[in-house]
């Protein structure tokens, strides 16, 4: 998994690529990091080029959103379509993010 990310009027925008495994734990860990730093009111993150999200990313996720929800942050997954979006309907994270 790669990432990047895009601050712009309290948002923090975190575009995720590639694959989304148990081995991109550290990458996490470093979005989280960049979370508490910046504390945006809303954090994004672009699906958009995501090709395959696994079990232990989507619990990853949770843990990032759970930290941001903390300090009253919305957090927002954006663009999911095949097996990711499939993924995201299944595990009904509509009920912990919110879905664009």
């Amino acid at each position: 998994m790669d990432y990047a990310f895009e601050a712009k009027g309290g948002t923090l925008a975190v575009r995720l690529n590639g694959r989304m495994t148990h081995a991109d734990y550290k990458g996490f860990r470093e979005i989280l990091a960049r979370i508490n730093q910046d504390r945006p009111q809303r954090v994004t993150f672009d699906l958009t080029t995501v090709s395959f999200i696994d079990s232990s990313a989507l619990g990853m996720l949770l843990i990032v959103r759970d930290a941001a929800v903390q300090d009253k942050r919305d957090v927002v997954l954006k663009g999911a379509s095949g097996q990711a979006e499939t993924l995201i309907n299944v595990g009904k994270l509509h009920n912990y993010f919110i879905i664009e």
